[in-house]
């Protein structure tokens, strides 16, 4: 199974909070969060800042440009699909937008590639026809 393919128990289930993530996703589109009170941006949505505890929150577009701050490699899953696709690198990403961080797979990348500090764009892949998943890769 490619990771363009999705079995319907790995399809998200947006709620109020994370909706708007979920379906830009599917549009190409990165959304996040950006607090009007203190300017810092948030991964993942949720209905106050995490950084400063204001409720003025709300969704913006992202770069979807980033540096990648830790990964790992994925070398034994035994659950379908992600058993037919190691190894795998899943990636913590500082985003460009400040105080912004995300956990998202780089399924195009050699896990030999795979460093510290390397330079990501955001990639886009649908989960169904409302809903999509962000993926990275290199943008070096």
């Amino acid at each position: 199974m490619t990771w363009a393919e999705t079995p319907k128990w790995v399809v998200p289930h947006p709620n109020a909070e994370d909706r708007e993530f979920w379906e830009g996703a599917r549009r190409g589109e990165l959304r996040i969060q950006r607090c009007s009170t203190c300017g810092l941006h948030q991964h993942y949505p949720r209905y106050l800042c995490s950084h400063c505890g204001a409720d003025t929150v709300a969704f913006v577009t992202a770069s979807g440009n980033g540096t990648v701050y830790s990964f790992t490699v994925i070398r034994q899953n035994g659950v379908p699909p992600f058993n037919e696709r190691v190894p795998f690198v899943i990636a913590t990403v500082d985003l460009d937008e400040p105080g912004a961080r995300i956990l998202a797979a780089m399924p195009t990348l050699d896990p030999s590639a795979a460093r510290i500090g390397m330079r990501v764009q955001a990639t886009f892949r649908p989960a169904n026809d409302e809903l999509g998943f962000v993926d990275f890769e290199s943008a070096e």
